[in-house]
């Protein structure tokens, strides 16, 4: 039995890549646990950059797709098709590291302004600001690792091809 060739893997590896971004974006992407108050996640599509992401991860997946099935397209349409996938998942990437340092930072502002407010002469803010947990959630962990491996595995097979 033969093996399968290494473009076609990577190719599989992109459009995989595709389908969980399109996933990590109707996934929670943040959840804020806080006493009393209890729970709350957010998922991407509770926002527009879920809707930009699940966009970008169809284009990915189209791109790999038809990289998968060889050159049956014009060549202009190829190269069309190669730069459409690998910025997409380049933007994936970007999007879910900002989220991740927006969602950090945010963290740190809001810590910051509950444990120090001068109308706090308990330190009633200052223990709930530690006692509130603000999480990265698994659908910004998936968006993020998706626009890796997308945008790795479609700069491989471009160089598999070119070589």
């Amino acid at each position: 039995m033969a093996q399968p060739s290494r473009p076609l893997i990577v190719g599989w590896v992109a459009l995989a890549a595709g389908l969980v971004a399109v996933l990590g974006s109707f996934l929670p992407w943040a959840k804020i646990s806080a006493p009393i108050l209890g729970s709350i996640s957010a998922s991407g599509t509770d926002g527009s950059d879920g809707w930009i992401t699940l966009v970008l991860g169809l284009v990915l997946a189209a791109g790999a797709g038809l990289r998968i099935r060889g050159p049956r397209l014009p060549a202009v349409a190829t190269i069309a098709t190669n730069v459409a996938a690998i910025a997409s998942a380049l933007a994936l990437l970007i999007i879910g590291l900002w989220k991740i340092v927006d969602l950090r930072s945010t963290e740190k502002d809001m810590r910051e302004t509950l444990s120090s407010s001068p109308d706090d002469p308990f330190g009633i803010g200052k223990t709930f600001s530690d006692a509130v947990q603000v999480d990265v959630g698994a659908g910004l962990v998936l968006i993020t690792v998706a626009g890796l491996a997308g945008s790795v595995a479609m700069v491989l097979m471009l160089l598999r091809r070119k070589s």
